[in-house]
C-alpha cells in the first residue's frame, strides 16, 4: 500500500496466449456448464496484457465488448467536476470489468488498471447471440450482474452509515472473502492499493485513511507489510464492521438461490 497512484494514460498492451474462463467469476456461476463455458471461450478475443494504472474502458466510451480480468486488479471509477476521483468498484482476478455493456453502448464510469492485469475479451454480439442459445449463459450473466448489485448496495450502506472505522474494517473483510483467504481465523492476502487509493474507495481523505490504518494495527487486528495485510482476529475485525458475507456469492454458497 505503499506505491503512488499511477497517472492516467493510453492503453498499452501485448497480445499474449489465450487463456480460458476457468478460475473466473464465470466458472464459479452454479448455472454454467462446461458446454457453455467452452461455448464462451470460442468466441473469445486472445488474451492480451495490460500494464498497471492504464484506462482500459473510459467513461463515457462506447463499449462493445465484455473485458474479464484473467490475471490483476483493476478498479471502476467517476470523477467530480472539480477533480476528486471515487473508486466505486474494485475488480479481482476473475472478474467482468463491464458487464453493463450487455445492455448499454455507454459507460457511465472508467475502469483502469491497478496491477498488471492480463485481460480476455468477449465481444458483446456474439454473447448475447450464445445466451440466446444457451440457458446456463444467459443465468450465468444474471448471477453476475446481482452479485454486482450487491456488492455495491453494501458499499453505499458503508458509505452513508458506518464510521471511518468501520469502513475500513468491513473493506478489509470483505476483500479477505473475496479472495478466499481465511485459515484459523486469521487471513492473508495481497491488496494492491495505496492508502490514497483507499480513501477514494471509502471517501475518507489519505491521512484519515493512514491514521485508521494505525489504529487497527493498535489494536493487533492487523498487520501490513508492503501491499500484504493480514488480520490477525477476524471475528473481531468483522464484529467492528458489523461484516456478514451472506452478499457475496461464490458459486458454492447454493442455498441463497432460489429454486
Amino acid at each position: 500500500m505503499l506505491d503512488e497512484f499511477r497517472s492516467s494514460g493510453t492503453l498499452s498492451h501485448q497480445r499474449s496466449s489465450h487463456p480460458t474462463l476457468l478460475g473466473t467469476r464465470f466458472a464459479a456461476s452454479p448455472f454454467l456448464s462446461t458446454e457453455d463455458r467452452l461455448a464462451l471461450e470460442r468466441v473469445a478475443l486472445p488474451a492480451r496484457s495490460v500494464a498497471a494504472g492504464k484506462d482500459l474502458l473510459r467513461e463515457s466510451e462506447r463499449a462493445a465488448h465484455i473485458e474479464v480480468l484473467i490475471d490483476g486488479w483493476a478498479c471502476r471509477y467517476k470523477m467530480t467536476r472539480d477533480g476528486h476521483r471515487q473508486i466505486v468498484a474494485l475488480l479481482t482476478p476473475g472478474e467482468a470489468a463491464n458487464l453493463d455493456a450487455l445492455l448499454f453502448t455507454r459507460l457511465h464510469y472508467a475502469v483502469r488498471t491497478l496491477t498488471p492485469t492480463k485481460v480476455l475479451t468477449l465481444p458483446r454480439d456474439r454473447v448475447l447471440a450464445l445466451a440466446e442459445q444457451h440457458s446456463g449463459i444467459a443465468k450465468t450473466l444474471g448471477w453476475l450482474a446481482l452479485n454486482e448489485n450487491a456488492i455495491l448496495s453494501q458499499w453505499a450502506l458503508c458509505l452513508g452509515r458506518l464510521s471511518a472505522r468501520q469502513r475500513l474494517a468491513h473493506l478489509l473483510c470483505e476483500m479477505s472473502a473475496r479472495l478466499g483467504d481465511l485459515d484459523d481465523g486469521e487471513s492473508r492476502f495481497e491488496l494492491p492499493l495505496t492508502q490514497e487509493q483507499i480513501a477514494d474507495v471509502l471517501g475518507l481523505t489519505s491521512v484519515h485513511v493512514n491514521r485508521t490504518v494505525q489504529q487497527l494495527r493498535a489494536e493487533s487486528l492487523i498487520e501490513t507489510k508492503g501491499r500484504t495485510v493480514m488480520i490477525a482476529d477476524m471475528d473481531a475485525l468483522r464484529q467492528i464492521a458489523g461484516f456478514d458475507p451472506a452478499y457475496l456469492q461464490d458459486g458454492r454458497a447454493s442455498a441463497h438461490l432460489a429454486p
